[in-house]
């Protein structure tokens, strides 16, 4: 049963009020409190039926209307004393999605909403939302506080109200007959809620504990039966004395942590029957009992592989002749006037800030998010949210939060609460909003957003930065990175184990990156499945993130590490792509295996003045293409590290010196861990962290977007690297000493007053004015507003103030 607010708050001040009348009385045992309806009908009854009064009498006593005495007379015959009990709303709720609220949070009580409505979504119940899957956790006692009091006691009246709804199902005669009010007003046979009415009602009079047991004996009541009854009257009124329903439970019961595995891995494998999923999990129960968990939730219909934590593993055998559908242009380029079709709106505060400006100046030291507005907007997240994300982001205003996100990891601020705790108001101004939204919105904006959701708005970032020229994707890498979890709570939130850098097990997420080795720039980005790992979850991978918006014929090489050794994988990726392909070996069997063979041969070469080579050439199967197989190993501690190459007709010192193009998405990973918070997601749910790197991805297209626009010379080495985030924020971006006001053209107007001693400025603004003449310079959030720089140098006095 789901409550609604006016039921909850009914039994929320339900205990103040017994307990108030219970204090005021002199009696031991509670019975009349006050603003009970059950009570005044109870009474008009009675005097109706047992005293003979007549009905007009007594409307009038009560200031109630006849027909109302009457509603109360029909049911107090079609379903005796409980008839009386006060009809209360409660929400229309899908039965089972209402027990797979309760299931969750039994196993896992530190488990979030999201998740619920993941599951639920993935099982197709029917209106399923967080609204009320909340009110559901709470209609149950799982609250934020988690205290076992509260489950308790919302786990009695849940079954307080399944007794009162079954009583009243029943086809039953109560006892009372219109036709002998007198004689059938008192029917203990039949109705026996009435009779513990009467023995409470009786009882409350008693002013001495002595003649409690005396009652208690012509009741034919039980004295531990009376307390348990007063006890359940504290809690839920004249409600606790319902008789409850005792269902009969036929074999043992699976405990909720097993039922919820079992359906979470059936959902992620179809392939697994009840018999196999016994085998998978080990189990040492009765398939019976694993094929009613199907039977209960219908997890035989389910025939495709449900992806509830990102990435999920997928045979070679189902993708290994595909062809994906790659997506040509992005949903910016497909719909450039989406914005003005949609009448998307700018939010009115800030409409009313920007005609404060016309007038006055703000102070801001974080400019970077103000001049990162204009690349951020090229990407085309606005068109992209509209088209592809959940109903919550369409609204009438254009800005969103991802907006507001993604510029604060550019502004420098790791978490949400140090953004909150932040009086700068730049983030919010870039964001086109007056204040910084509360730290609640966050996390709920994310709360809608899922995988799918995710999927089609990553993809469409990589294909608009495809246009954009950020990235080639013509020499790419894949890594698989362990992002440590700071959860306290890693079981309930289903978090599996991975070996970091140190070779520890720790809870971890999993993201797995392509990344372009030519440009340096990022691809795309997914969180993978808790159970997968790299060489299983690649086919799905590469799928949905790679071959969607890059042409497979488009790739020229791969570079793998280690995490993707193995001889399926590197079949697949020579087939699907007709690629190149070069990774480091992990040293399994097999590759162990062509490791002693190479070394008998006895061919060494140098390499460097620590380390020798050696190769040899082996046959892959299926695609029978040559396969140059090198190991190299340091003389002098022997340490030897195997690699593989299709480039047959590299020399081997040629295929480990090409390797080095790998190392980019090395880089890259450290860059985005240390400048952009990787690993700082807001929240611990797959779809939460997920969201988090999506911003993270549009933030590093949008600052790659920036430095090859910028093109400035200082930050580029000999090496032709860009520089890194942190060096523009220290130049440009943060604890910058600026104001923004509106210049005459109606841009925004922003004013550095600590001058230029770099010159980085000054080529700033030659670059937007550039862009302005191009129409490149406008953010739709601002309402079509531009940007321009000014330079000053208003605090130095050396030539005087």
């Amino acid at each position: 049963m789901v409550f609604t607010d006016t039921t909850s708050n009914y039994f929320n001040v339900l205990q103040y009020k017994v307990r108030r009348s219970l204090s005021e009385s002199q009696s031991e045992t509670p019975f009349y409190y006050d603003e009970e309806k059950f009570f005044t009908a109870y009474e008009a009854l009675h005097h109706a039926w047992a005293k003979g009064q007549s009905k007009r009498q007594i409307a009038e006593s009560l200031s109630i209307r006849r027909s109302t005495l009457k509603e109360w007379e029909k049911d107090f015959v079609a379903y005796g004393a409980m008839g009386l009990l006060p009809l209360l709303s409660l929400v229309d709720v899908d039965s089972q999605l209402e027990r797979l609220v309760v299931l969750i949070k039994s196993a896992r009580p530190h488990e979030t909403s999201s998740y619920a409505l993941r599951l639920a979504d993935a099982l197709e119940l029917p209106g399923a939302t967080l609204d009320i899957i909340r009110k559901i956790q709470r209609c149950h006692g799982f609250g934020h506080r988690l205290d076992d009091k509260d489950i308790s006691f919302y786990k009695g009246l849940q079954q307080v109200f399944s007794a009162v709804t079954y009583h009243k199902a029943r086809s039953k005669n109560y006892g009372h007959n219109v036709k002998d009010r007198a004689k059938t007003f008192t029917d203990f046979d039949h109705d026996p809620f009435q009779q513990k009415i009467e023995l409470f009602k009786e009882l409350s009079h008693c002013k001495k504990r002595g003649h409690i047991r005396l009652v208690l004996l012509r009741y034919g009541i039980h004295p531990n039966r009376y307390y348990e009854l007063k006890k359940r009257f504290m809690l839920y009124g004249v409600w606790g004395l319902v008789d409850l329903i005792n269902k009969a439970r036929v074999g043992e019961k699976i405990s909720p942590e097993l039922e919820l595995k079992i359906i979470e891995h059936r959902l992620m494998d179809p392939s697994l029957s009840a018999q196999k999923i016994v085998k998978e999990l080990q189990l040492r129960c009765l398939r019976a009992n694993v094929q009613k968990i199907y039977a209960r939730w219908h997890l035989a219909k389910f025939k495709k592989a449900i992806p509830i934590r990102g990435v999920i593993s997928m045979p070679m055998q189902e993708v290994k002749g595909e062809s994906s559908q790659v997506i040509e242009r992005s949903t910016q380029s497909r719909l450039p006037n989406l914005i003005q079709d949609a009448n998307l709106k700018v939010n009115l505060d800030f409409s009313r800030f920007m005609k404060i400006l016309t007038n006055r100046s703000v102070p801001v030291c974080n400019p970077g998010a103000i001049i990162m507005a204009s690349f951020l907007e090229q990407l085309g997240i606005i068109e992209a949210l509209h088209t592809y994300g959940p109903q919550t982001y369409r609204n009438v205003d254009i800005t969103n939060n991802i907006v507001v996100n993604v510029l604060r990891i550019i502004a420098g601020f790791p978490t949400i609460n140090d953004f909150r705790l932040n009086a700068d108001r730049s983030v919010a101004i870039g964001s086109g909003l007056v204040v910084t939204p509360k730290k609640s919105r966050f996390y709920d904006s994310f709360d809608e957003l899922r995988s799918y959701h995710l999927q089609k708005l990553r993809n469409d970032a990589g294909v608009r930065a495809k246009e954009l020229g950020i990235v080639e994707a013509k020499q790419i890498a894949i890594d698989y990175h362990c992002d440590l979890s700071y959860s306290r709570f890693p079981h309930d939130k289903s978090l599996t184990k991975s070996p970091d850098k140190n070779g520890d097990m720790v809870y971890a997420h999993r993201p797995q990156i392509i990344w372009d080795s030519i440009t340096n720039s990022i691809i795309n980005i997914a969180y993978c499945e808790g159970r997968s790992r790299a060489p299983t979850a690649l086919y799905n991978f590469l799928e949905e993130n790679l071959f969607k918006i890059i042409d497979p014929s488009a790739v020229n090489e791969i570079y793998a590490d280690s995490e993707y050794t193995g001889e399926k994988q590197l079949v697949y990726l020579v087939v699907r792509s007709t690629a190149d392909v070069t990774m480091c070996l992990k040293q399994n069997k097999k590759i162990i295996k062509w490791k002693e063979e190479t070394i008998k041969t006895g061919e060494w070469e140098p390499y460097g003045e620590k380390y020798r080579i050696i190769s040899r050439d082996y046959i892959l199967p299926e695609t029978r293409k040559p396969f140059r197989f090198v190991v190299k190993q340091n003389t002098q501690t022997n340490e030897t590290r195997c690699f593989g190459s299709t480039h047959d007709d590299f020399s081997p010192k040629k295929i480990l010196d090409s390797y080095h193009l790998r190392w980019p998405v090395e880089t890259g990973i450290k860059d985005l861990l240390e400048n952009y918070f990787l690993d700082k997601a807001p929240g611990t749910s797959p779809d939460k962290v997920e969201s988090h790197y999506y911003c993270v991805m549009l933030a590093r297209l949008a600052i790659d977007y920036f430095l090859a626009t910028l093109c400035e010379p200082k930050w580029k080495k000999p090496e032709d690297w860009k520089c890194v985030l942190s060096t523009i924020r220290a130049t440009i971006f943060t604890n910058q000493n600026c104001e923004v006001t509106i210049h005459e053209s109606g841009d925004l107007l922003l004013t550095y007053l600590d001058g230029d001693p770099l010159g980085v400025k000054q080529h700033l603004k030659s670059m937007l004015l550039r862009r302005s003449q191009a129409g490149l310079n406008r953010v739709s959030w601002w309402g079509n507003r531009g940007l321009k720089i000014q330079i000053k140098d208003r605090f130095n006095f050396k030539n005087g103030p």
